[in-house]
This record gives C-alpha cells, sequence and structure tokens, in this order.
C-alpha cells in the first residue's frame, strides 16, 4: 500500500469540490439548460433540481468515504463491496475515456482561450498547446500533495470572486433592449422541459465527488470529507442559482435560450461589452481550475489505487519516497492523455461514454447499501458519517441517474445517433483486458 501523507485540511478538500464542479459547465450549458424550457421558473428549478441529485450524492458518497478513507474514490467503494471486476472496468473506463477525455477536452478548451490572450502563443498549434498545459500541471500535482492543492485553492477563489463580479455587473445594469434573436426549443408540458434541461445540468455539476478520490491525503478524513462534499455541493448549487438569475434578469428567459455563450449574451443586454475581456479571462481561469483538480484527483487516483489492488500494473500504485504523490499514475494519465489529444475527436468519445458513466456513479452509490445491509448485522464504527434519510437518498439518486440516462439515449436517438452505444463497445473491451489480465497474473 502507498504510504500518502494526511496533509489537507476542510479548506482544501471544499476547494476541490468547488473548483472541480464550477468549470465551464456554467458558461457554455446555461443557454442550453434554457432552450427547453417554457418559464423561468422552471430553469431554476431545473437547477435546483441538479444541485439537490448531486446533493444526494455527496451525502451517499460522504459515507462511503469515511468508511473507505483511503484513496481511489469511486473504484475503492466498488472494489471493497463489489469485488474486483466492476471495480476494474470503472478504473479502465476511467483510464480510456471518463478522467483522460475529460482532461483532453479541459485542455484544448483552455488552450483555445489561451491563444486569445497571448497572440504569440498561435505558433503552437492547439494540441500541442493543450499538451504542454497538461504537463505543466501534472508536474504541479507530482510535487507535494499540499503545493498543488493551495495552488488549486487560489484558482477556486479567483474563479468565484469573478462570477460574483460578473453577477454584481448583471444584476446592477439596466436592460438596454437590444434585439437578441431566441434559439428556443421550448414546449408547453414543464415536465418534458424540465426533464430535457436536467441533461446539460447534469454535467454542469459533475465533480461533487471528488474529495473522495484523495481521502488518503485529508486530515481527519471521517470529519472532513462530510463537511468537504456536502458543502461544496451546497457552495456549488447556490452560485449556479444566483448565476442563472443574474443571466435571467440581464437578458431575459428567451435571450439566453440555445446560445452557447450566455454570459456574453447577458454582458451586452446590460451594455456591459467592455467586460466581455474579464468574462474570456474568468472562462479561462474556471476551465484551467477544473482541469487543474482532475489532473490532480479522479484520473490519477484511481490509477494509483488500480495499481495497489493489483488490477493494474503495480508500479501505478507506487509514491514517491520524497514527495508522497503518485508520480507514476500522473505521469501514465497524462501520457495517454495526449495521445488521445492527437489521435481521436475527444469531445465525441467522452459523449459516447455519457450513459456509461453516469450508471458507473449510480453502481458506486449503490455500494452504500450493500455496505449498510452488511453492517446492520455487525458491530458500527461510531466515526463513520451516517447518510440522513437512509435508504431513500442512495436509491433517489440511482432512479435520478436511470432517468437522465434514458434522457441521454432518447436525445441522441431523436438526433438519429447511436452515439451513447459507444460507450458499451469501450467497456466490452475492458472485459476482455480484465480477463486476459487475469489469466496472466494466475500464470505469473
Amino acid at each position: 500500500m502507498s504510504s500518502t501523507k494526511r496533509v489537507l485540511g476542510l479548506f482544501d478538500a471544499t476547494s476541490m469540490v468547488t473548483g472541480n464542479m464550477i468549470g465551464s459547465g456554467i458558461f457554455l450549458l446555461a443557454g442550453y439548460a434554457a432552450a427547453p424550457v417554457p418559464n423561468d421558473f422552471t430553469l431554476i428549478m431545473a437547477w435546483i433540481g441538479g444541485g439537490f441529485m448531486a446533493l444526494l450524492g455527496a451525502f451517499a458518497i460522504a459515507e462511503l468515504s469515511t468508511r473507505f478513507p483511503e484513496t481511489g474514490g469511486d473504484f475503492l467503494y466498488l472494489h471493497k463491496v463489489f469485488g474486483p471486476f466492476p471495480a476494474f472496468l470503472y478504473g479502465w473506463m476511467s483510464l480510456v475515456i471518463f478522467e483522460t477525455g475529460s482532461i483532453a477536452v479541459l485542455a484544448l478548451f483552455s488552450a483555445k482561450y489561451f491563444h486569445q490572450f497571448f497572440p504569440g502563443s498561435m505558433a503552437l498549434s492547439v494540441p500541442m498547446l493543450a499538451t504542454l498545459l497538461v504537463l505543466g500541471f501534472s508536474g504541479i500535482h507530482c510535487l507535494r500533495v499540499e503545493v498543488g492543492s493551495r495552488f488549486q485553492s487560489v484558482l477556486t477563489v479567483l474563479k468565484i470572486l469573478g462570477i460574483f463580479l460578473m453577477v454584481f455587473l448583471l444584476f446592477g445594469g439596466e436592460n438596454t433592449g437590444l434585439p437578441i434573436k431566441s434559439i428556443s426549443t421550448n414546449t408547453d408540458n414543464p415536465f418534458i422541459g424540465f426533464s430535457r434541461a436536467l441533461i446539460p445540468i447534469f454535467f454542469a455539476y459533475t465533480g461533487w465527488n471528488v474529495a473522495g478520490y484523495i481521502g488518503g491525503e485529508i486530515q481527519n478524513p471521517r470529519k472532513t470529507l462530510p463537511m468537504a462534499l456536502i458543502g461544496g455541493t451546497l457552495i456549488t448549487t447556490i452560485i449556479y442559482v444566483i448565476v442563472n438569475l443574474s443571466f435571467l434578469k440581464a437578458a431575459g428567459l428567451s435571450g439566453i435560450q440555445g446560445q452557447e455563450m450566455a454570459p456574453l449574451i447577458a454582458l451586452k443586454a446590460v451594455g456591459a461589452e467592455e467586460w466581455t475581456t474579464f468574462l474570456s479571462i474568468l472562462i479561462f481561469v474556471s476551465v484551467s481550475s477544473s482541469l487543474s483538480i482532475t489532473i490532480q484527483t479522479a484520473g490519477a487516483r484511481v490509477i494509483q489505487a488500480m495499481g495497489e489492488q493489483g488490477v493494474f500494473f503495480q508500479f501505478t500504485g507506487k509514491v514517491h519516497s520524497k514527495f508522497k504523490t503518485p508520480v507514476n499514475a500522473i505521469l501514465v494519465q497524462a501520457i495517454w492523455t495526449i495521445v488521445l489529444m492527437f489521435a481521436l475527436d475527444i469531445e465525441s468519445l467522452v459523449e459516447a461514454s455519457t450513459v456509461v458513466m453516469i450508471m458507473f456513479s449510480a453502481l458506486s452509490i449503490s455500494t452504500l447499501l450493500k455496505v449498510n445491509k452488511i453492517n446492520s448485522i455487525q458491530k458500527v464504527n461510531d466515526d463513520i458519517y451516517r447518510t440522513p434519510f437512509y435508504p431513500f437518498v442512495p436509491v433517489v439518486y440511482i432512479l435520478c441517474a436511470i432517468y437522465i440516462s434514458w434522457g441521454v439515449i432518447q436525445f441522441h436517438l431523436s438526433q438519429g445517433s447511436i452515439l451513447p452505444f459507444w460507450g458499451l463497445a469501450f467497456l466490452s473491451i475492458g472485459c476482455v483486458v480484465y480477463f486476459i489480465w487475469q489469466k496472466w497474473i494466475l500464470n505469473k
């Protein structure tokens, strides 16, 4: 097992949760979430509903992370409760596309904004610049855990301050009455609009479980992890609702429906075009912050846990003798991410694995049902955080995950696309790899 140090406190862990959730989603997906809804109330309720689902997940993961306060997050819970096979498949999908694909998308997007601020960087292609960003952040997170976490906390604070400055501008401005073309796909049925809005909103809320991946590096995890997971999710939900209210106040629902850059539309609506450069910098910082956290936590820590549990190359489970960070796992993650950026259409691959990703999150939450069933006849540690309203919380989360997955499938089928089913192909390959790996291990 690794000998990581518990050096991260409540502020660091909460910053990770909040910073990872507030990425590009609130800026780029707000308009798409608004497109199918018939009125302001339905839109705000959809954002609150997405936050409610994330909070249900945070409550459940808070208990799991205190029962298993080690490094690995969802992979660890699956391995401890359901065994190596489902845990390997989760780790496989994380390595092949879930996390590395997310890192690739965030890096490419960051590189595009970097070109806007520094025209001299145009000499480098977007993939080359994205590669430098991945290597740079990976290098930072190969240093002591607290170094990467302090850096990350600074980015999160800057991001939140920037968001509230934007909100202040939007609430303080007056609508100039400029005509804005609406791109609406709304329906008169609020329930249907609500369900369709939840699809992009789900993506805007992803990342609420990030602190669980570094449970082995958090001080007093049985108290810190629940506060960070639940507190970070609540903070993010409040910020998202306030931001959307500011968009509605500035531009109105019809002004942001279907718009890729709803914040820019809102700023123009109140005559604050001179702040568009600030907005671009804010988006760059937000995306870079999410990129940094994703590199530090989910993917690398899953690869590390896989090595520790013997379902992947053991060298990935080792930590640096001086820095106490999973340098090997971080480097494997960086190398595969760079390969993806140059070889494949990352965005389509990530989208293709969306349903599998959502259902794996539900599978991870379902481990709580089995854990509690086992422990109901055993002595339970009093230090463990208990999920409120059990089993309502995990059951409702699982039902929500199924509901959103069906919505994603229905949407793609309505567009004549079978993209979600490609995720099953990656999963099938993972099954083959697992059984080959097991045979190889047994023959050693």
